[in-house]
């Protein structure tokens, strides 16, 4: 079993290195990293966003997962972006203009493109329904909250018209379609979906290449600061306890309960380096979060997986 999460996570940091190479052999320009950004955003997310949300009949077994799923993963992922911003206010030694960054890496993990198959090959396909279900609310909430942790500005109004203009983005809006699709139940013909499918599929490989080239400006020396360093030890070890003691206190079931203990515990989301490109701000020091948190979580997953398989499977 450890075995297993080790080569998927070194099959996905491949995947940086080699966009890290391509940019320091100049094989593609640097530049070429904004127009993968595009593509991933407008493109591949939205496609992911409507496959995904598309729903079979629930089980009423486990109808009561499903919405404990939701409720859970909402909890937890507030609960950190709210704790988040309100400790880091007196943090001197970061920027203030990185703050919101910072919080964002912390509050949404690598749930979607790295909880899918850790979470199929450790825990079932029943933890891959979970893992869908969990990542509709991650979706609507990276969107929304996250692009808005991300562009908010100290001092300024939250909801203003120029903030909410700004995150109008397309995958916002995919997420709101999306989530009309899950509520009604509603398919797509199977043509649509296979078009939808393969896009999909091209997400994960180019949304991690897009980190390593956007490392390609960074020095190794860059990535070991006290910044990284803090955002691995909270993002890997601190907010997955936290988690597991929210869900201690909730009515969740141990395969719930381990799934999305599971999903927090992995590095910062590589939409952390997309967005910020999107939104401008600081995209070199988000790829060094990444970088560090996946590096790391190679040792930090397996001792997760290993323990929360042991106490509560």
């Amino acid at each position: 079993m450890l075995l297993e999460i080790l080569l998927k996570i070194l099959s996905i940091f491949l995947l940086v290195a080699m966009g890290l190479f391509a940019a320091k052999t100049k094989l593609l320009a640097y530049d070429a990293a904004k127009t993968l950004n595009g593509f991933v955003l407008n493109i591949a997310v939205p496609c992911m966003i409507l496959s995904s949300m598309q729903r079979d009949e629930v089980n009423s077994g486990h109808f009561d997962d499903m919405i404990w799923a939701l409720a859970a993963f909402a909890i937890v992922t507030l609960l950190i972006a709210g704790l988040g911003m309100l400790l880091i206010r007196p943090v001197k030694s970061i920027r203030d203009e990185d703050k919101g960054l910072f919080v964002f890496q912390l509050a949404f993990s690598n749930a979607g493109f790295m909880g899918y198959p850790l979470t199929t090959v450790l825990f079932g396909r029943y933890a891959l329904f979970l893992t869908i279900i969990m990542n509709i609310v991650f979706t609507v909430l990276v969107y929304s909250l996250g692009a808005l942790m991300l562009i908010h500005k100290k001092g300024e109004r939250i909801f203003t018209m120029n903030l909410m203009v700004r995150i109008l983005t397309l995958p916002f809006v995919s997420s709101i379609v999306g989530l009309v699709i899950f509520i009604t139940g509603f398919h797509f013909p199977g043509f649509i979906n296979d078009t939808l499918d393969l896009m999909t599929a091209t997400l994960s490989p180019v949304a991690m290449f897009v980190v390593g080239m956007n490392l390609s400006k960074s020095k190794f020396r860059n990535l070991l600061t006290l910044q990284n360093l803090m955002l691995c030890v909270l993002s890997l070890i601190v907010v997955p306890f936290l988690t597991l003691g929210v869900d201690l206190l909730l009515p969740v079931s141990n395969i719930l309960l381990v799934t999305h203990v599971f999903l927090m515990a992995m590095p910062s989301a590589a939409l952390a380096a997309i967005l910020s490109q999107r939104f401008n701000k600081n995209t070199k020091l988000a790829s060094e979060g990444i970088a560090m948190t996946t590096l790391l979580s190679l040792g930090t997953l397996s001792l997760w997986a290993f323990w929360l398989t042991h106490f509560f499977l």
